[in-house]
């Protein structure tokens, strides 16, 4: 399992907000849900994310591969319910788009 410290892969910032950002963290764990392993993704320290982040880090999976690419494997901890609705939003639109 991969644990990926948000805050510190975004530079220490408390806010989430570029697409460059989210794919930094898709491209670091796409190799570990390749093998069908658990992804968490530790939201410590950060307060807010964008659409734009939350669609580049698991929106494209949805997109390209299904919901069930990354069902039961990504994990969010230390998030709050912004950092969860904007990711629920981002997924149930993405799912509506799969391939």
């Amino acid at each position: 399992m991969m644990v990926v410290n948000i805050k510190r892969e975004i530079g220490g910032f408390d806010f989430a907000g570029s697409r460059g950002s989210g794919e930094i963290i898709r491209e670091k764990i796409k190799p570990v849900l390749d093998k069908g392993e658990d992804v968490t993704l530790d939201f410590v320290g950060v307060e807010n994310i964008t659409q734009s982040f939350a669609d580049e880090v698991l929106g494209i999976f949805v997109r390209a591969f299904g919901i069930d690419y990354i069902r039961g494997k990504v994990r969010l901890v230390n998030d709050n319910q912004g950092i969860k609705d904007i990711f629920n939003f981002v997924i149930s639109y993405s799912k509506k788009r799969s391939a």
